[in-house]
C-alpha cells in the first residue's frame, strides 16, 4: 500500500485581514465625505535623464553591468540614451492625497529608430522589430499611493500603494535601492502619540517575486514547481518607537517573510498527485477529502527581529546599539536546493537556522577640545544571520570601510548589479565579529580619519558542507576587483561579495585606513580642495588546518589622490589618480592540485567636470585604467582600459 502524501496546512492570506481591519476601522470611524477633483489641485513635475557611456571595447548598451542570472540585450559600455519621469499628485481634499509616477523603459539607445518592442526576426535586422522591448521608449507606471489622514485616534496616516520601504532599518525591510523605489507595494499604517513619546508603524508588503526567497524568486523557475504561486506572498512588518525624554529613543522592529505554495496533496489543487483521495490500490486516503477550497505550505519564511537604542547620555557622548536576532526555515519539499543544484550560487542556507548579531557604537565628541574626536565600534554578526528582506545596497551597518568601501549588510541577497563602473559597491558582512576604531581630526581647512579594524569570522570552521546546505558562491579567494568586474570570472576579479561560506577557514583580518582632504584659502571666489587616502589589508587564511602548505596571505595596499576645483558656482573641475598593489601568496588553486601566487598592480586616473546652471545640470568623467596581474598558474593578464560617463538631468 503507498503511503499518502503528507499535507502541511498553511495559514491564509493573513494580508486580506490586516487589509480588512485596516477598513473596518475606516468605515466605522469615518463617513464617505464628498470628492471631486479640478485641475487646480493637480501638482505636476517632470525629468529628463541622458547617459553617454563609452569604452574602448566592443560592447554596445547604456549600463556597466546588467543583470547577472540571465542575458540581457541592453549592458554594454558604449552607446547614449535618455528616460523621461512625470510625476502626478492631486490632492482629493485636505486630508486625502494620491501620487503617480510614469517613466520611460530604460535600455532604448539613440540609435535605436523606429524599435516598437517587436522581435519579428531571430536574427538582426533594419527594421522597427528587431531588439525588443528593452529598445522601445514605451512609457511606464511605476509607483502609484494614497495617503489618508483620517481621525482615528492616534493614527496618523494609511498609506496604500508604494514606498520605498525606509521606514524600516536594513536588519529588517531594508529601503529599496533608488531604481526600485517605487516598485514596492504595500499597506502602511503609520501612529503615534502626539508629543511624540510613542509611535508604531504596521506594514503588509507584497514580496517581489524575483530575488526574495530561495533562488532569488517566490517561486519562478523553481524545478520542484510545477505551478508556483506567488500572489500570496507577503512580508508582515511592526515598529515601535519610546522616546522617553533625555533618555534617548528605542525603537523595536518585527519582520516575517513568507513564501507560500499550494499543497498539492489538496485534491482540489491544480495539478494535485491526490485527485481521487485514493491509494495506489484503491483504498481512501485518511484526512483527504474535497472541499473546494486549496491548502497551502510554506515554501521559505524568515523572521528578523532587531532592538536598537540611540541616546545621547553626555554632551560629548553618542550611543548607538543594535541587537538584531534572524530565523530562517526552508521547506525542503518545495524548494529547490541550489547549493547543491547551482554550483554553490544561492541567497540562503539551505537548512533550518537561527543566529544573532549585535553592534554597539560609542561617539566621543571633541572632549579636549581640540577638534579631535573618537568613534568606537563592536560588533557580532552570526554565521547563520541572514536577512533576505533586508537592504541589498545603498546602506551600510557597520563603521568600517571594509574590502570594497561601500558598506557591508547582513544579507546573502546583495544587489551590485544594474549599475554602472562609477557606483559604490557593498559586500556581505555575514560572520564578521570584532572591532573598529576611528579618530576624527576637523580644523578649519583640514580634516582627517584614520581608521583601525580587526575582523575574526564566526564562519571559521573546519569540513564545512558547502556542497549541500551553505553557498560558497563559487569564487572565494582573493581581493576582489569591482573595477573590472564580471559576474563569469573571465577577467579573474576575485572573491564574490556574497561568498562568506568557505570548507576549511581559519580567518583573520586587519584594516589599516587614513584619509585626509585639505581646503586651503586661496580666495573668496574659488574653492580648492585636495584628498588623499592610503589604505591597507592584511588577510590571513589558515584554510585547512590538517595541511600546512594552503595558506593564504593577502596584503593589498591603495593610494589615492585627488584634486578638485571650483572656479565658479557653476562650475567644479576634478582629477585623481589611484594606484593599487596586492601580494597574494596561496591565492587560487585546491588542495589536491596546489595553489599559485599573484601579484597584482593597477593604476587609474581620470578627470571630471559638473556644471549647473539654471537647472541644467551636467557631469562628465573620463578615466584610464591600467593593470597587471602576475599569475604563477595561469597565464598572465594587462588591462588597458579607457571610459567615460556623462550625464544630463533637467527638472522642472
Amino acid at each position: 500500500m503507498s503511503t499518502p502524501v503528507h499535507r502541511i496546512r498553511g495559514r491564509g492570506p493573513s494580508v486580506v485581514v490586516f487589509l480588512g481591519l485596516v477598513l473596518f476601522a475606516l468605515t466605522a470611524v469615518v463617513g464617505p465625505p464628498p470628492a471631486h477633483a479640478d485641475i487646480g489641485k493637480f501638482d505636476l513635475n517632470g525629468r529628463l535623464y541622458t547617459k553617454w557611456l563609452y569604452r574602448n571595447n566592443d560592447s554596445q548598451g547604456i549600463l556597466f553591468l546588467g543583470n547577472p542570472f540571465w542575458p540581457d540585450n541592453f549592458s554594454g559600455e558604449n552607446g547614449v540614451a535618455t528616460e523621461f519621469e512625470l510625476n502626478i499628485s492631486g490632492s482629493i481634499s485636505d486630508a486625502v492625497r494620491a501620487e503617480v509616477r510614469l517613466k520611460s523603459r530604460f535600455g532604448a539607445l539613440w540609435h535605436d529608430w523606429w524599435e516598437n518592442g517587436d522581435r519579428s526576426y531571430d536574427q538582426t535586422n533594419t527594421s522597427g522589430e528587431s531588439l525588443g522591448m528593452n529598445h522601445a521608449e514605451y512609457i511606464k507606471l511605476r509607483g502609484y499611493r494614497v495617503e489618508a489622514n483620517l481621525p482615528i485616534p492616534t493614527v496618523r496616516s494609511v498609506v496604500i500603494g508604494s514606498s520605498d520601504l525606509g521606514m524600516f532599518n536594513p536588519w529588517t525591510i531594508g529601503k529599496s535601492r533608488f531604481i526600485d523605489r517605487d516598485n514596492a507595494k504595500g499597506v502602511f499604517l503609520h501612529g503615534g502619540t502626539d508629543d511624540g513619546l510613542f509611535g508604531y508603524t504596521g506594514a503588509a508588503v507584497a514580496l517581489p517575486k524575483l530575488f526574495v526567497g530561495p533562488s532569488w524568486s517566490t517561486g519562478i523557475g523553481d524545478p520542484n514547481l510545477l505551478n508556483p504561486f506567488w500572489s500570496s506572498d507577503w512580508a508582515y512588518a511592526l515598529k515601535f518607537t519610546l522616546s522617553p525624554e533625555d533618555i534617548g529613543t528605542f525603537t523595536l522592529i518585527g519582520t516575517l517573510t513568507r513564501d507560500s505554495e499550494i499543497d498539492i496533496a489538496d485534491p482540489d489543487a491544480k495539478g494535485t498527485v491526490q485527485p481521487n483521495c485514493q491509494d495506489a490500490l484503491g483504498n481512501p486516503i485518511a484526512g483527504c477529502e474535497q472541499d473546494y477550497a486549496v491548502e497551502r505550505v510554506t515554501r521559505y519564511s524568515n523572521i528578523v527581529g532587531t532592538l536598537q537604542y540611540q541616546g545621547v547620555p553626555l554632551d560629548e557622548l553618542s550611543i548607538s546599539a543594535t541587537l538584531a536576532i534572524s530565523s530562517s526555515d526552508i521547506n525542503e519539499d518545495v524548494a529547490f536546493n541550489g547549493v547543491a543544484g547551482n554550483a554553490g550560487v544561492f541567497p540562503v542556507v539551505f537548512a533550518d537556522v537561527v543566529d544573532w548579531a549585535g553592534v554597539l557604537r560609542l561617539d566621543i565628541l571633541d572632549p579636549f577640545e581640540i577638534g579631535l574626536s573618537f568613534k568606537l565600534e563592536g560588533f557580532h554578526i552570526g554565521a547563520n544571520f541572514n536577512s533576505i528582506f533586508g537592504a541589498r545596497r545603498e546602506a551600510d551597518v557597520l563603521l568600517t570601510d571594509g574590502f570594497l568601501s561601500g558598506g557591508q549588510l547582513p544579507t546573502l541577497n546583495l544587489a551590485n548589479e544594474f549599475i554602472d563602473y562609477d557606483e559604490p559597491w557593498f559586500e556581505s558582512a555575514i560572520g564578521w565579529q570584532g572591532f573598529t576604531f576611528v579618530p576624527v581630526l576637523e580644523l578649519d581647512t583640514f580634516t582627517m580619519q584614520l581608521e583601525g579594524t580587526f575582523l575574526t569570522y564566526d564562519t571559521n570552521m573546519q569540513e564545512r558542507d558547502v556542497e549541500n546546505i551553505y553557498p560558497d558562491f563559487l569564487h572565494t579567494d582573493g581581493f576582489t576587483d569591482t573595477d573590472l568586474y564580471d559576474y563569469a570570472n573571465t577577467t579573474d576579479r576575485g572573491r564574490d561579495p556574497r561568498s562568506v561560506y568557505r570548507r576549511n577557514q581559519e580567518r583573520m583580518t586587519g584594516i589599516v585606513m587614513a584619509k585626509a582632504r585639505v581646503e586651503p584659502d586661496i580666495g573668496d571666489d574659488m574653492v580648492f580642495g585636495v584628498d588623499l587616502k592610503f589604505k591597507a589589508i592584511f588577510d590571513r587564511d589558515e584554510r585547512s588546518l590538517t595541511t600546512l602548505n594552503d595558506d593564504y596571505v593577502g596584503d593589498q595596499f591603495i593610494g589615492e589622490l585627488g584634486l578638485d576645483l571650483r572656479p565658479l558656482d557653476e562650475l567644479k573641475l576634478s582629477l585623481g589618480t589611484r594606484i593599487e598593489f596586492w601580494d597574494e601568496q596561496n591565492r587560487r588553486g585546491t588542495l589536491e592540485l596546489g595553489y599559485g601566487d599573484d601579484t597584482t598592480f593597477r593604476a587609474k586616473a581620470w578627470i571630471g567636470a559638473s556644471f549647473s546652471w539654471s537647472g541644467f545640470h551636467f557631469n562628465y568623467q573620463l578615466e584610464y585604467i591600467h593593470k597587471d596581474q602576475d599569475r604563477q598558474r595561469e597565464p598572465d593578464q594587462r588591462w588597458d582600459v579607457v571610459r567615460s560617463k556623462a550625464t544630463l538631468e533637467v527638472r522642472w
